[in-house]
């Protein structure tokens, strides 16, 4: 099964093309969206497990100069709850 997760994405003023770039460069997002309000970017990701999915985050996306802040959102299954 596959961990989905949304990742908000607060970068440093006017870099915001270049996070883009480079989130287009990861095989894990499966759709970006630039946007406004307190973040600057939402990226929709798709990974085969949590530990993959923290270690994009922790060291891949947090490695990326121009981010300055992320907030990982992961999707809940209801269905399995029901």
């Amino acid at each position: 099964m596959s961990i989905k997760a949304y990742i908000l994405i607060n970068t440093q003023i006017g870099k915001t093309t270049d996070v883009v770039k480079a989130l287009k460069d990861m095989p894990e997002v499966k759709h970006i969206d630039v946007i406004m309000g307190p973040y600057d970017i939402i990226a929709q990701v798709e990974t085969d497990s949590h530990d993959s999915l923290s270690h994009m985050v922790m060291k891949r996306l947090q490695g990326i100069v121009a981010i300055k802040h992320t907030m990982t959102c992961t999707v809940v299954n209801l269905e399995d709850a029901i």
